[in-house]
């Protein structure tokens, strides 16, 4: 075993907000932790891990004096092998409850040659539901048996992502306290589906993947806050919205940087 830092991991942290995020985490100087940078493509995510250590090294002694310390770690949170293998080392390096924080940062929207899929098709709404709901549901899930007292589990979710945008029934069934986690796959695959036979409107859906996406996400970190409401290791789940940022994603005239979407994850 390590040693008795915090450890708190960030998924798809190699640009983005998900690399301001590690960042701030990092130079914070509240309580010595280990950070872990993980990324899906290898040489990104060194790249990344390279930058930061040296911002780290700039910033001078406050952070170093905690102790703070940066690693990288391959992480594919779409292949549950790669999951498996990233719990499984951090159980051996730091016991079986081995984290503290986990930030669901990784997810994105469809691209196609290099530009962003617009279109509510079946084959983007299924891309979209897989990499920004399915994906942060299957990281947790092997995370939280691993979880330490007072840990806590961050979504990286979208204003877009209100109730307001659905109709009919859904609004009352996603803030149902009898809600399941099976009830809450049948409603993102439903909405693949009814988007596939266009009949996603008369369902309450809109068409809007990436919104009905992190809407799944919100309703399954209330869910996850309700089942665990009485362990006793006091966890916490918290879905947050960083706000209009300048990514990849949305382009150069979002208003805010990575940076300052990085404030709420981290708070």
């Amino acid at each position: 075993m390590d040693d008795d830092r915090l450890v708190a991991v960030v998924t798809g942290a190699n640009r983005g907000i998900g690399k301001a995020i590690t960042q701030q985490l990092l130079l914070q100087s509240s309580k010595p932790l280990i950070v872990y940078l993980t990324a899906r493509v290898v040489d990104r995510g060194q790249r990344a891990f390279d930058e930061l250590r040296r911002e780290q090294l700039r910033a001078g002694s406050n952070a170093l004096r905690q102790n703070n310390e940066l690693r990288f770690h391959q992480l594919d949170v779409s292949d549950e092998q790669s999951i498996r293998a990233f719990i499984d080392y951090l159980t051996l390096v730091h016991g079986n409850h081995s984290i503290d924080v986990l930030v669901n940062n990784a997810g994105g929207v469809v691209r196609q040659n290099d530009h962003i899929v617009r279109t509510c098709d079946a084959d983007t709404a299924a891309q979209c539901v897989q990499m920004n709901y399915f994906t942060a549901v299957n990281m947790t899930t092997w995370a939280v048996p691993h979880m330490r007292r007072h840990g806590r589990v961050v979504f990286l979710v979208t204003a877009l992502a209100h109730l307001g945008i659905f109709s009919g029934d859904l609004p009352r069934v996603l803030t149902s306290d009898e809600l399941t986690l099976a009830g809450l796959h049948i409603i993102e695959n439903g909405f693949v589906s009814s988007v596939g036979k266009g009949t996603y409107a008369a369902y309450g859906f809109p068409p809007m993947p990436y919104a009905v996406a992190k809407a799944g996400l919100i309703a399954y970190a209330r869910m996850m806050a309700r089942i665990t409401a009485s362990d006793p290791r006091g966890l916490l789940f918290a879905s947050v919205c960083p706000g209009y940022v300048k990514t990849d994603m949305t382009g150069p005239y979002a208003p805010l940087t990575p940076e300052q979407g990085a404030e709420t994850p981290v708070y």
